[in-house]
């Protein structure tokens, strides 16, 4: 077979390897095979947030882009809305997290060891 498509409705949420993992974690490349760098789709109910983190061990960068819903990326202690259609990267030695605001916040975060 030369490719693979994933619903991500199909897959379950829960905790992964990645040092924010939270149960609203889809592994989207654990599903596809994909080991290169790891996709996640974050689903967080309203209120919800993700762990406060960052990659000073592990040398990853994290992307995030909003597909769905807004709120909030707190990076050092400064929450920076965030909302449908934003694509957000923070320095390996911030910490981060994310917070979703009253309507949820979805989004997929690509994490990759930086070259």
């Amino acid at each position: 077979m030369g490719h693979i498509i994933v619903d991500a409705a199909s897959i379950q949420a829960g905790y992964g390897p990645h040092p924010a993992a939270s149960p609203y974690d889809k592994r989207i490349s654990e599903t596809l095979g994909i080991t290169a760098f790891e996709v996640y789709q974050v689903e967080l109910p309203p209120g919800a947030q993700t762990v406060p983190h960052d990659h000073l061990d592990d040398n990853n960068d994290d992307v995030y882009a909003v597909i769905a819903g807004s709120g909030w990326v707190v990076v050092d202690d400064d929450a920076v809305p965030i909302w449908l259609g934003q694509f957000v990267s923070v320095e390996v030695g911030s910490s981060r997290y994310l917070r979703a605001g009253e309507n949820g916040l979805t989004v997929i975060a690509v994490c990759g060891e930086r070259r």
